[in-house]
């Protein structure tokens, strides 16, 4: 063999084994993503929920403070007020449901 065929062989041979080698890496992090991920997305999940309760509970109040202003608007909207809450305890009752489902995939 001449050195011109040892040379080109050997640059093959290396080539050949470090795409190997990143090859194995990406699959070794595409790994750790996969087995990091219902973890992430049960996390995200917490944080939505407790951002939706956080929310229902600021308009709740918001809701309350503009009615205790007026009490005759109060009177008109007390079944806006309970339109509201019944929103709210619908999507709490959402909420419930999804994470249920989710916690019984997991």
């Amino acid at each position: 063999m001449s050195d011109s065929e040892t040379l080109l062989k050997a640059t093959l041979n290396r080539v050949a084994a470090r795409i190997g080698k990143k090859m194995i890496n990406s699959a070794e992090e595409l790994a750790d993503i996969a087995k990091d991920a219902p973890r992430r997305i049960q996390e995200e999940w917490s944080q939505f929920k407790e951002e939706v309760i956080e929310e229902s509970i600021r308009i709740e109040k918001d809701s309350k403070t503009k009615d205790s202003e007026d009490v005759e608007k109060t009177k008109r909207n007390q079944s806006h007020e309970e339109l509201i809450q019944s929103k709210i305890d619908n999507l709490r009752s959402k909420v419930i449901n999804i994470n249920r489902n989710l916690e019984e995939k997991n």
